[in-house]
C-alpha cells in the first residue's frame, strides 16, 4: 500500500466538512484514500485535537448561526441547510453551545430581545 500523506489527508477532511457539510462524511474521505476510517479518524484528532464529528458539528452550528443573522429562512429550513434532520437534536446542540434557542438568538443578533411584545 502506497503510503498517504498525513496533512493532504486530515485537509482532504476538513474540506469535506466546509465544502459537503450537509452530508458529509468521513468515509468519502476514506474511501478516496484507500485507507481505514478509524486511520482517517486517528489522523483528524492527532492533527486537529477534535474528532471528525466535533468539527463538522462545530462547522454545522456556525454556519446556521450565520444563517439565523442573515437570512429571512425560517428555523426549519436552516436545520435542514445544515445537514440536520432530526429537529430536536439540532435545537439541543445549538443550545449547548449558543445558550439560547435559535428563535433566541435571531432575535438577539437582530438586537430585538425574546420577551419584547407588540404594545396595545
Amino acid at each position: 500500500m502506497e503510503a498517504v500523506n498525513r496533512d493532504a489527508l486530515v485537509q482532504a477532511a476538513l474540506q469535506e466538512i466546509t465544502q459537503n457539510y450537509r452530508e458529509a462524511s468521513l468515509s468519502n474521505v476514506a474511501r478516496a484514500y484507500g485507507v481505514s476510517l478509524a486511520y482517517v479518524s486517528e489522523c483528524v484528532r492527532a492533527q486537529t485535537g477534535r474528532t471528525y464529528k466535533e468539527l463538522l458539528q462545530k462547522h454545522r452550528m456556525e454556519t446556521a448561526a450565520r444563517l439565523l443573522r442573515r437570512s429571512d429562512l425560517n428555523i426549519q429550513q436552516i436545520i435542514a441547510q445544515v445537514g440536520y434532520e432530526n429537529t430536536s437534536y439540532f435545537y439541543r446542540l445549538f443550545h449547548e453551545r449558543y445558550g439560547l434557542s435559535p428563535r433566541e438568538y435571531r432575535l438577539v443578533r437582530n438586537g430585538t430581545t425574546a420577551t419584547r411584545r407588540p404594545t396595545a
